[in-house]
């Protein structure tokens, strides 16, 4: 029983190192601004979170899901599959663009969440996530991320 739980703990492992990792190597960019950082953090977290549904669609070949919910990582009875939605017809392409996707979210939170619309583009980008097959809980951060970066936009141009 207690082997079911390394996946688990290898996958969230992983991906808060990555996030630690790039927080870490961004710290400069903050400058200061707590709300910048947890921001950018938050996308981060979605896009490597979102990116990490990614292989386990992938794995399961090119095949056309029975719905518009799948589980990315049906063998993760833990975690119910990590469950994700697609409307995109094949599990391999679906796998492909999370990926993407993914990293589209994470590198834009850091580097572009403070730009003009930053923070809707990234809301956008997270809401994509979600349709390509990013799971159920990882858009979330990003588009609490971009309603963070939104509404702090007047604080960030003013130093």
């Amino acid at each position: 029983m207690i082997s079911n739980w390394v996946p688990v703990v290898a996958l969230f492992g992983v991906v808060f190192s990555i996030v630690a990792v790039l927080a870490f190597a961004m710290r400069g960019k903050f400058e200061g601004s707590t709300k910048k950082g947890v921001a950018s953090v938050l996308g981060i977290f979605a896009g490597v979170g979102g990116a990490s549904h990614g292989p386990g669609e992938m794995l399961q070949s090119n095949i056309a899901p029975s719905g518009i919910m799948i589980q990315a990582w049906p063998d993760l009875t833990l975690l119910g599959g990590e469950p994700a939605m697609t409307i995109v017809p094949s599990y391999l392409v679906a796998g492909v663009l999370t990926i993407i996707v993914g990293l589209v979210v994470t590198i834009w939170a850091a580097t572009s969440i403070d730009r003009r619309n930053g923070g809707l583009i990234l809301i956008m980008l997270s809401i994509l996530l979600l349709l390509v097959g990013g799971g159920i809980i990882p858009p979330i951060p990003g588009v609490i991320a971009g309603i963070i970066s939104t509404r702090s936009r007047r604080f960030w141009s003013s130093g």
